[in-house]
């Protein structure tokens, strides 16, 4: 500014100094108002204006850009640990969709202390699920970029919850190619997209409407089977209970012996309700002679401070 005065002064041989400073500040804060427009003591004021309200300005503009930097660094940074966390992640779920169906499978993947990553592209139900104190990605879970990101070729399982049964097909395939193995269960909004879900490659289907129309019929008709089904897990004054599945590891101690030697009942509290061998078909109430062997699925009723006892039995010995 000083030095553009100075140059005006050289320059205009005529203008004073005052008049120079002036029109100085005139041409950068592009006010654009003539030298004889205003007296002496309106010039000083109109300077003295055109210098706050630039100052004003600059300063404004400086916090804007400052906080959108701050925020672009911290939602980067975010990202990195995100990823970083992601990449540590092994026999995971991803679910895809955190709608009202999303925030209750996630509550309940959470209570079972399973490991899992919402995939959503919604930005609003993106930062609802970070605030739910869960592990987010921003994307679309049709895209193979997202699902390689989100570590797909290590997750366990997916789940698709979208409100679009279009979308959860795209999905569906998606995952299915990338992951083989991986088990995938799919909502269906219309009764016509649950057969499009199973040839696109999901293992479960499920309608909300069938569901919760079967379980409302249930509770009218038989509400004690009801009531044993939605309050095991939650028994009021009592220990709970779960039904839980485990895999019994091959080389672990339990292969070879039977239910009655490893007597589970009365050793864990522990009921075998289901028993699946590797390639078979599922036995239910298995008799007490049935011998176990590896990469049998076992499904068991038992209470939840002993499933982690339950799970060493079943575990790999070395």
């Amino acid at each position: 500014m000083a030095v553009g005065t100075l140059a005006l002064m050289l320059a205009e041989r005529d203008m004073t100094r005052l008049e120079a400073l002036y029109a100085v500040l005139n041409t950068i804060t592009t006010v654009g108002r003539g030298l004889t427009e205003f007296s002496l003591a309106g010039k000083i004021i109109n300077m003295v204006v055109m210098v706050v309200g630039i100052s004003t300005a600059m300063l404004v503009i400086g916090l804007i850009t400052r906080a959108m930097v701050e925020g672009q660094i911290r939602t980067l940074v975010g990202r990195r640990r995100m990823e970083r966390q992601i990449a540590n992640l092994n026999k995971h779920v991803l679910l895809c969709g955190y709608g009202r169906m999303g925030r209750v499978i996630a509550r309940e993947i959470a209570k079972n202390r399973g490991p899992f990553v919402v995939i959503e592209q919604d930005n609003e139900a993106l930062a609802q699920a970070e605030e739910d104190g869960h592990l987010a990605f921003l994307g679309d879970a049709a895209s193979d970029e997202t699902l390689n990101q989100c570590g797909i070729e290590r997750a366990r399982a997916l789940i698709s919850v979208t409100s679009s049964d279009a979308d959860n097909v795209f999905v569906t395939l998606s995952a299915r190619q990338l992951n083989p193995g991986i088990r995938i269960v799919a909502r269906a909004n219309e009764d016509s997209a649950i057969e499009k879900l199973r040839r696109a490659g999901a293992d479960r289907v499920f309608s909300p409407y069938r569901v919760g129309a079967r379980q409302m019929a249930l509770a009218a008709l038989r509400p004690n089977v009801i009531d044993f089904l939605t309050e095991i897990d939650d028994a009021p004054g009592a220990e709970s209970y779960q039904i839980e599945e485990l895999r019994v590891e091959p080389h672990s101690t339990v292969c070879g012996k039977s239910l009655r030697e490893l007597n589970l009942s009365s050793m864990l509290g522990v009921m075998i309700i289901g028993l699946r061998p590797q390639g078979g078909r599922m036995t239910y109430n298995p008799p007490a002679d049935t011998k176990l062997d590896g990469n049998d699925i076992l499904i068991a009723l038992a209470p939840t401070s002993r499933l982690g006892q339950l799970a060493e039995m079943v575990a790999a010995k070395p």
